[in-house]
């Protein structure tokens, strides 16, 4: 009877394993395994031009919504980057596009256009940094 039911526990075990190795195993969603440099580079162009775009539209006066939409997409484009060489400049400079957004959704345009101008300087030396690495 001992040993039926040591057979039993092992087998329930092992089936409980077994069912939990493909989601353990799994790569996370959204990362991107093996980045070359050219899909690195590109990335790096998106988001500064989406960055830009987003500084453009806020000199321009244009709509609040309008323009969390460009820098939502300058963010998403520079989440796309995976390189281990710029991974806290990276996280630097989301903050300040963070900032930024939030300066904006808080009615202080200026700030917003200031902390901005850095925030594209940022992405541009990151992208300065990755090259010279």
């Amino acid at each position: 009877m001992a040993l039926l039911k040591k057979l039993v526990i092992a087998s329930f075990i092992s089936t409980a394993m077994l069912a939990a190795a493909p989601t353990a195993m799994a790569k996370p969603q959204g990362k991107i395994e093996n980045q070359s440099q050219e899909g690195v580079l590109e990335a790096f162009d998106e988001s500064i031009a989406a960055a830009e775009a987003a500084l453009e539209a806020l000199n321009s006066g244009a709509k609040e919504d309008a323009v969390l939409d460009l820098m939502k997409e300058a963010k998403q484009a520079l989440n796309r980057i995976e390189s281990a060489t710029v991974n806290r400049e990276k996280e630097r400079a989301n903050a300040l596009l963070k900032h930024s957004r939030s300066a904006l959704k808080k009615g202080d345009v200026e700030e917003s256009k200031t902390l901005m101008i850095e925030t594209v300087e940022k992405f541009k030396s990151l992208k300065q940094m990755f090259l010279s690495f």
